[in-house]
């Protein structure tokens, strides 16, 4: 039998062990979406040459606050403007909030609520991006820092989510080490 004071350090070190396992996994709830896909920020059109807009890449997924959207463009040809609703409706490139033209661009989705994306260039051709972003049912964190963009556009995923089961796996593990130690 274990005494008082090994029964009491078992006690904490489990407790510790439950409060480090809750702030990893809801830091790691952020999801970085590649918008686009494997093809980017550039113009969509469908086997007929047709224009699509942003409407069906986005329609799948769901953003919250701590998401973070990759824009990989090509700088000459593309641009990423960052509007309100009325401009992002009408196409209106007169008063940004936000203008990026470096090719690679990285917006940290930080509150809810609308936000409205558009190419400069080929906005009539709806290449504009509406997300609404609903909050994080977790305590959120910046995420962290992305590498630098990749070479190819082919090679973009679509998304990435941390596995959230790799912390609680240590931490269970943390406390089966400590419990054999203890007792």
């Amino acid at each position: 039998m274990a005494s008082l004071q090994q029964q009491t350090s078992l006690v904490i070190i489990l407790m510790m062990m439950m409060m480090i396992t809750f702030f990893h996994i809801s830091s790691v709830r952020a999801t970085v979406y590649f918008v686009g896909g494997p093809n980017g920020w550039t113009p969509m059109f469908d086997t007929n040459g047709l224009t699509l807009d942003y409407t069906e890449w986005q329609s799948p997924r769901t953003f919250q606050v701590g998401d973070t959207l990759v824009f990989h463009y090509r700088p000459n040809e593309d641009n990423l403007i960052q509007v309100t609703h009325q401009d992002f409706e009408r196409c209106n490139l007169d008063s940004p909030i936000n203008l990026y033209i470096s090719g690679y661009t990285k917006i940290i989705l930080d509150k809810v609520g609308h936000y409205y994306f558009l190419c400069g260039y080929h906005c009539s051709q709806e290449q504009k991006l509406e997300i609404i972003v609903n909050p994080s049912p977790f305590p959120t964190t910046a995420p962290p820092p992305l590498s630098m963009p990749p070479t190819s556009q082919s090679n973009l995923p679509t998304s990435t989510a941390v596995n959230k089961y790799s912390s609680i796996f240590i931490s269970i593990f943390i406390m089966a080490l400590a419990y054999v130690f203890l007792y």
